[in-house]
């Protein structure tokens, strides 16, 4: 009698557990179409590569030539319209929609706000590339010029920060508007790029055509991003050798690429204030100390000299730059570089779009779109005029053949031996590691955090995903580059494919910022948008 009273009362609390259940928002449950469908995709890829790399290489850049070299005039076109839509949004009366309530705050300050939006924008790559990009200019110059001579140094200065500049940032930015608008003025509480369209879809934004949607941007953002931690492991563990005698052996990369993901994992499961917040903050306080540094201890004439000098070439030559293509001459440097970046731009924009939406509630329109221009195109100007030109400076001054050291030691090693010819070189290379690894991890704790979102149906009150599912996808970011690094097998096929998404992301954003052109005029009709008459930038 008393058992069956007992499981008499047990079934009765249970069917009271399962209505609340039933009769809840689902806050917190897992998308499990999204989250297998995304992860099996990403495997039924990754694990041919794995096993014939050459042959999956072959098939992959064949695919990546095809489209670079047919439509590099889409994706040109596709920087300038994205720079033409968020000047428009910026300032018309759309700029002014308040992402929040009327008497809405920044959630977070300024500095810091600004601080996650670079980091989650540039990853390590700023600090690899921003070094050593001109060096691939230099050696191969565009436009006509000839190596060595004083042209090939100016524009080899320059489109560093062309293709790290404002097209860049705005590709990144559009999608930001109909997400960003969908949480704080529509007050939803899903996070996924399907979401962001449906505005221009509708309900299908509910079925096949939305779950397709959010599965591609999976496994783009986690096929681009796991490439870019690969290529920061090699620079991390060059400085690891400079300064402590470390060998560069598989365990050392292992070890550097675990620490990295351990780094990012826990920043992830603390949220946006506790981990990715402070993290942020330091990163930025840590990087004006370097470029500082550098800037006064280096030919600091010549760095602000030659800084003036870009400034002045990117902006007579904006135009040129973003629509050439070469046809004639037939060099392949715009597909090489411009097509190359502009795709790799589209492949992350959904996500970068998504957190920078994440991070400005309390904020205008105005304010995210032109905050995420400004300061995103400042950020990596200072990278690429400082560290970029420092190295130029030892070339052209003869102080250290960069161009030997990379065609002999590689670009980690040439790094590491354009940091070391600083005062104090072997403090500056370790601070340039600590950066990298820094950096990365600023990076993909966002990445995780976003892709945790995706996964849910829904995030809870304070719109945070669950803590195990960003430790998950923290760890996956993290295990793919792992088995590349073990097999010894390239990441190039899987960062190319990522690229080569780029094509059909672009239709995404497309829609993404139909979707809010839409949104804002039908809500307009209902009179239910807050406005910020001044606005502070």
């Amino acid at each position: 009698m008393v058992v069956t009273v007992l499981i008499v009362k047990g079934d009765q609390l249970m069917s009271e557990k399962v209505k609340k259940e039933m009769n809840s928002n689902l806050e917190g449950k897992l998308d499990k179409h999204i989250f297998f469908g995304a992860l099996a995709i990403l495997l039924l890829i990754a694990i041919p590569i794995i096993v014939n790399p050459d042959k999956s290489a072959e098939i992959v850049n064949s695919i990546h030539a095809y489209i670079t070299y047919n439509y590099g005039f889409y994706f040109l076109w596709f920087g300038l319209a994205s720079i033409t839509f968020v000047l428009y949004i910026s300032f018309s009366r759309y700029g002014d929609i308040i992402l929040g309530d009327k008497d809405s705050k920044p959630e977070f300050r300024t500095f810091s706000w600004v601080a996650m939006l670079f980091c989650a924008g540039v990853g390590g790559g700023v600090v690899y590339w921003g070094i050593i990009e001109w060096a691939s200019y230099y050696a191969a110059p565009p436009l006509g010029a000839e190596f060595g001579t004083w042209q090939a140094a100016e524009i080899a200065a320059s489109y560093g920060p062309f293709h790290w500049g404002p097209s860049a940032w705005a590709i990144y930015a559009v999608t930001s508007c109909a997400v960003g608008y969908i949480l704080y003025v529509r007050k939803g509480n899903v996070l996924k790029l399907s979401e962001a369209c449906r505005g221009a879809i509708g309900n299908k934004a509910d079925g096949i055509l939305g779950k397709v949607i959010d599965i591609a941007f999976i496994f783009g953002l986690i096929g681009g991003v796991a490439t870019s931690l690969g290529l920061g492991t090699p620079l991390v563990t060059a400085c690891l050798h400079s300064v402590f005698g470390i060998e560069e052996t598989l365990f050392v990369k292992i070890a550097v690429l675990f620490c990295v993901t351990a780094i990012f994992g826990v920043s992830a499961y603390l949220g946006l204030k506790k981990g990715i917040k402070v993290l942020s903050d330091i990163n930025v306080i840590l990087t004006f100390v370097l470029l500082l540094f550098v800037l006064f201890v280096g030919d600091t004439f010549f760095l602000i000299n030659m800084g003036t000098t870009v400034i002045g070439y990117v902006a007579q030559n904006f135009m040129r730059m973003s629509t050439w293509l070469d046809p004639v001459g037939n060099s392949g440097f715009p597909q090489g570089w411009t097509v190359f970046y502009w795709a790799w731009w589209m492949s992350f924009a959904p996500f970068q779009g998504m957190f920078f939406a994440r991070i400005s509630r309390g904020r205008t329109i105005r304010q995210m779109l032109l905050g995420t221009i400004l300061w995103g195109s400042l950020g990596c100007f200072m990278f690429f005029t400082i560290l970029g030109n420092y190295g130029l400076s030892l070339q052209v001054t003869g102080k250290l053949d960069v161009m030997a050291s990379l065609a002999n030691e590689g670009t980690p090693t040439t790094i590491v031996a354009i940091m070391e010819s600083l005062p104090v070189g072997k403090l500056i290379v370790f601070i340039v590691g600590l950066l990298t690894t820094i950096f990365l991890a600023t990076t993909y704790d966002s990445t995780s955090y976003i892709l945790a979102s995706c996964s849910q149906l829904k995030l809870d009150k304070d719109g945070e995903p669950l803590r195990w599912l960003r430790l998950f996808w923290a760890f996956s970011l993290g295990l793919i580059p792992l088995g590349f690094i073990m097999i010894g097998s390239p990441l190039q096929p899987l960062q190319t494919l990522s690229i080569a998404l780029g094509l059909p992301v672009s239709f995404v954003i497309i829609l993404a910022a139909i979707s809010f052109i839409k949104m804002v005029k039908a809500d307009q009709e209902k009179g239910i948008i807050n406005l910020r008459e001044k606005n502070r930038f």
